[in-house]
């Protein structure tokens, strides 16, 4: 029986009809070893993409002169919300922005950060 083929099986019911049954691969040590690699690199993707966000949120534009209330601009959360907005994969996209605003206040509030 090829991979494609799927076995059908009777169901235990009154109506007749059948249920497709999957063939699963073996569980074996290099599937597991596969796999673990597989999900590493997926999450060490989304954890560099998580502080690079929070890099960029801390990114701050001080002014010699007070423009209104702030001596200061957010540019961090300006590229920080254009470099979300354009990115393909949107799965995180709430962390993400969430993550992005944390940042920003933190640094606004605290002096941590980047100040260019």
């Amino acid at each position: 029986m090829s991979k494609k083929q799927t076995l059908w099986v009777k169901k235990r019911t009154s109506r007749g009809g059948g249920r497709a049954v999957n063939n699963r691969e073996r569980a074996s040590i290099s599937n597991i070893d596969r796999d673990i690699r597989k999900n590493q690199l997926v999450y060490s993707h989304y954890l560099l993409k998580f502080a690079i966000v929070f890099a960029v949120g801390l990114l701050w534009l001080r002014l010699g002169v007070a423009v209104g209330p702030f001596t200061a601009l957010p540019i961090g959360l300006l590229i920080g919300l254009l470099i979300i907005a354009m990115e393909r994969l949107q799965a995180s996209r709430c962390i993400e922005l969430s993550l992005l605003v944390a940042a920003c206040m933190l640094s606004y509030f605290l002096p941590i950060g980047l100040v260019l």
